[in-house]
């Protein structure tokens, strides 16, 4: 009795085309069947995953069937388009289906075809066996194998990005894609357009970040964000690995000689303070984790909490410092390189955060530093009015720390003549019954008794402004204590016509009906007043309308007044724009924000008005010396509208 197979209508490469799949991620089938060609690689010989550790979490999600779209932010010369030649070797052997590789220019199309995809393929067996066996069928324009067709397209040419429907999309460094290709629109849209047809498409958007408007920066702050966390050798503890924590001899500064040390630099663990040396670097990294934005990972590996945004849509950023192939060594030198003056004008300092640390380059416009800041301390003490002082206003911001406490942050701030101003106290009440106690009912004495105002009374704060963005009803209730001293304040764009918009407040809704009707709700332009607090702090003390600050006051106060920098955006219809934003994610700015809301109670307050008597005099002198202009009467005459009509 013959056998099944032998019976068997179907040839072997027919059982085979129908055959499932083996259950593979895009790693596992690296490591199986990728082998490294030394015509197109620095290391020759079978692919290992555990050379690039980093790269399994942003392979495998290529294999997983619940994301769609995989991007990722990358420095140069990471191996990151090697994962992408992972995803295509992947695809061709083992789910099969029309893919396009898309790249900047049609130059770096031949390239990649050439140097990269053929050597691969002739170097691996399980490649070379969907092979056709024609030369002409591994082009430059397109590859045909046994079961798919591999197209490549320049990001230049609209022809080749919207031509035939497409299964897997490969976009290759989009940062030097043009914005639009010809009169189509933008290379990446048009891209995508050619997947829709397929339900179970994957789209691989890569790339080195140049600016903040760049494709990269903009498409991965849409997804659900994947940073690697890294254990700690002495503590266990997991972070990721910032340029901030590599450490380096106070002595050692000189680009040259840096390259030339050994084992000088070292990185220091955020939590324990414990040394990690280079030569620990790629058994680290291969233990550490890809968390998303939202959820936390403990010393024990365990990842909690909730993702920002969907699975469907992975994004994953990497700086060098976890690279095999970038020494520390080798970092150090170029940050120094990069931040003296000709480095900054050549645009080095640009290079280094888009080469290494793979950020964006955000250009400033103004960034206070602390150090200078610390300057403008002047000798009065907390609590206490100098004799230049006139009037005290407060700001406060009610919020939520990072332990999950509710407090609310404040400060006294008083102006005098020409707009200068004295943060006179500042700190964190934990109780509204605290703040009226520190701010409202407490009287402020002057710094020197024995000066000429210390015989006048004590000042008291003339005005309060809270900012309602958290838990709103309980700032309002606050203020109806006090509606003539305090009122609640919201953040508004830059839009408005003044920089103080005052509204009426009324809840008009549930058992609260007509609560706060009739109670004012102030609307400030934050980037008008951020730009005079900076402005008045960047100020030599003494001179109009600068700050000085108490003697006491604690280096957390700068930290958060410098948290926040501004930079150039563009608008939806591509103006520039200058916003002040912060300085990195996450940095708390409460300080900054009782600042601005110091500063617009006295513009409220109109004390950018106060002038001294003798000014005031000779301001009203001036006016009185200048001859009145009337206006000359137009002569009336009789003429009637029928005199001008011509005559016959």
């Amino acid at each position: 009795m013959k056998s099944v197979v032998e019976q068997s209508v179907w040839s072997e490469a027919e059982r085979n085309a129908w055959r499932l799949p083996a259950e593979l991620t895009v790693s596992q089938w690296a490591d199986r069947h990728r082998v490294l060609d030394p015509r197109s690689s620095a290391e020759s010989g079978p692919w290992r995953t555990d050379r690039t550790a980093y790269l399994r979490g942003i392979m495998d999600a290529f294999s997983d069937p619940e994301v769609e779209v995989v991007v990722v932010q990358k420095p140069p010369q990471s191996a990151g388009t090697e994962g992408i030649l992972n995803m295509i070797g992947y695809t061709i052997d083992h789910d099969p289906g029309p893919a396009l590789l898309v790249e900047p220019r049609d130059e770096d199309c031949d390239y990649v075809s050439e140097n990269r995809l053929k050597p691969m393929i002739e170097a691996s067996s399980a490649l070379q066996s969907h092979t056709t066996g024609r030369i002409w069928d591994l082009s430059k324009d397109e590859f045909h194998f046994d079961r798919m067709t591999l197209y490549f397209a320049a990001s230049n040419s609209p022809a080749g990005l919207a031509a035939k429907p497409i299964r897997y999309l490969f976009l290759d460094e989009v940062n030097k894609y043009p914005p639009f290709t010809g009169k189509e629109a933008s290379p990446i849209d048009l891209a995508i357009k050619r997947t829709i047809t397929y339900w179970d498409r994957k789209i691989v958007i890569i790339s080195t970040p140049t600016t903040t408007d760049g494709h990269i920066t903009i498409i991965i702050g849409k997804t659900r964000i994947h940073d690697l966390y890294i254990p700690c050798p002495h503590c266990g503890e997991y972070s990721i690995w910032k340029f901030e924590q590599l450490k380096i001899p106070k002595t050692l500064r000189d680009p040259d000689k840096i390259r030339q040390t050994t084992g000088e630099i070292y990185y220091e663990c955020e939590h324990c303070n414990g040394r990690i040396d280079e030569i620990r670097k790629d058994e680290l990294v291969a233990k550490g984790k890809w968390v998303a934005e939202g959820q936390k990972i403990d010393a024990e590996g365990n990842i909690t909490g909730t993702a920002k945004r969907s699975k469907r849509r992975s994004g994953f950023r990497y700086s060098a410092l976890i690279s095999p192939w970038v020494f520390w060594t080798e970092v150090m030198a170029q940050w120094f390189e990069a931040n003296t003056e000709e480095g900054i004008a050549i645009g080095k300092l640009l290079d280094f955060k888009n080469s290494i640390l793979a950020i964006a380059y955000t250009e400033t416009a103004i960034k206070t530093e602390v150090q200078e800041l610390i300057k403008n301390k002047g000798e009065f003490s907390r609590g206490t009015v100098p004799d230049d002082c006139l009037v005290l206003m407060a700001g406060a911001d009610y919020h939520e720390d990072a332990r999950g406490m509710v407090r609310i942050d404040y400060e006294v701030r008083g102006f005098g003549y020409g707009e200068r101003n004295f943060v006179i106290s500042s700190g964190a009440a934990h109780s509204w019954e605290q703040l009226e106690a520190e701010v409202l009912f407490n009287p402020f004495p002057w710094s020197n008794p024995d000066g000429p105002r210390g015989t006048e009374s004590e000042l008291a704060v003339m005005q309060l402004f809270i900012d309602s963005g958290y838990k709103p009803d309980e700032v309002y209730s606050f203020c109806l204590r006090h509606p003539a001293i305090c009122k609640p304040t919201k953040g508004a764009s830059s839009a408005q016509r003044t920089p103080l918009v005052i509204t009426n407040l009324e809840k008009t809704t549930g058992h609260r009906r007509r609560q706060y009707r009739g109670m004012q709700l102030v609307m400030i332009d934050t980037d008008f007043f951020k730009n005079k607090v900076h402005g008045w702090a960047s100020r030599q003390p003494g001179q109009a309308g600068s700050t000085e600050f108490y003697a006491e006051i604690p280096d957390y106060y700068f930290r958060e007044f410098t948290n926040e920098q501004k930079v150039k955006t563009r608008s939806r219809y591509g103006q520039i724009i200058w916003r002040w934003k912060p300085v990195s994610s996450g940095a708390a700015t409460h300080h900054l924000d009782t600042a601005v809301n110091a500063a617009a109670a006295g513009y409220f307050r109109r004390v950018q008005y106060l002038r001294r008597p003798a000014e005031q005099r000779q301001s009203a002198a001036a006016v009185t010396r200048q001859p009145v202009r009337r206006k000359r009467p137009t002569k009336r005459t009789h003429q009637g509208f029928l005199d001008n009509l011509p005559r016959l």
